[in-house]
């Protein structure tokens, strides 16, 4: 099986459950119970974590898997519209509104969990999760009902580590039941997507898919000026509680930034690669997903969550990104 290693980063290729458990072997602590984060922001062709891949890792993994993710206003069959008081509202009327308790109100909480059953349904997680006797969790739903541990306490917790989050709100994003897990591993598992880009969302942006709400426009702050700090902040949250360890697939495709391409999306176009089982990963989503960016031709220095990520985790290896610069071709052709 190939493999190499650049600083704490593991890249190799795994096409099916026992490839991964060697790839994985030493890297992710043994445990009982495994908390794993998918990306499921949008349904989009090759853009989300898919059954297969989630079915892989799962394979891969010796113990009780709980899958953990919020809801997404952009996941769903395109039938779904948000509405408040009747009225039809978009993410800038988000952006202005951070309270989500108006969800509750006209069915909107009940039709994004109907979208949410229809994504697990129709794209096969349902099955897949059920075949592995894993459970799925959804915070969104857990934070929204009150179920959640005391935001004081949290607050000791992450300030005791890194530096004060930016809205105190994060402190109040802890799922009860995830937390009676502390200590267990939790997996982001990201995908390769954005080959090309300016902005990817590798291993670390994908931890901010556990701020609940729907649509995280006021997370994002007028012209993304919050987004770096608000990836960074519910990162820390989790990492206070868990142990953060990074794997990003590309198992079977993966995706090329390109107004040409063939999927069109509203942020632009992308057109979908073939890949050969491709994976990677490590103990740090900082230096994973900085090794992953120079793999797929995205300049680290200039991705604002992974440098604001570097002063809060720690330094990553520089001469692991000029290696993974010099190798980009042999794992990503195109």
């Amino acid at each position: 099986m190939e493999a190499s290693h650049l600083a704490s980063v593991t890249l190799g290729r795994a096409r099916n459950g026992e490839e991964l458990r060697k790839l994985l072997a030493g890297g992710v602590p043994t445990s009982e119970t495994y908390l794993v984060k998918p990306n499921w922001y949008s349904p989009h062709p090759a853009n989300f974590t898919g059954a297969e891949a989630l079915g892989i890792l799962m394979d891969a993994l010796d113990g009780r898997v709980v899958v953990v993710e919020g809801y997404s206003g952009d996941r769903h069959d395109g039938s779904m519209r948000l509405s408040s008081g009747g009225v039809k509202v978009n993410w800038r009327w988000l952006l202005k509104h951070p309270d989500w308790g108006w969800a509750k109100e006209d069915g909107t909480w009940d039709e994004i969990r109907r979208q949410d059953r229809w994504f697990l349904d129709h794209h096969g997680f349902t099955d897949v999760i059920g075949a592995h006797d894993a459970e799925y969790l959804n915070i969104t739903e857990e934070i929204w009902s009150g179920r959640v541990e005391k935001p004081e306490e949290m607050k000791e917790l992450v300030e005791s580590r890194y530096s004060p989050v930016q809205h105190e709100q994060i402190y109040g994003f802890m799922p009860s039941k995830l937390w009676r897990l502390r200590g267990s591993p939790l997996v982001s598992l990201g995908r390769v997507k954005g080959c090309g880009g300016t902005y990817p969302s590798l291993t670390l942006k994908n931890l901010f898919g556990l701020v609940p709400d729907p649509y995280r426009s006021w997370w994002h702050g007028p012209k993304d000026r919050d987004l770096s700090r608000s990836i960074v902040d519910i990162a820390k949250l989790y990492a206070s509680a868990f142990i953060i360890h990074g794997v990003c697939e590309a198992f079977s495709s993966y995706t090329v930034n390109d107004p040409g391409g063939e999927v069109r999306v509203p942020w632009g176009a992308y057109r979908v690669m073939k890949s050969d089982g491709f994976v990677a990963h490590g103990p740090s989503p900082v230096e994973l997903d900085v090794v992953l960016c120079a793999l797929i031709r995205v300049d680290p220095s200039k991705v604002g969550y992974l440098q604001l990520g570097e002063k809060e985790f720690g330094p990553y290896d520089k001469g692991a990104v000029a290696e993974a610069s010099a190798s980009s071709a042999k794992w990503f052709p195109s």
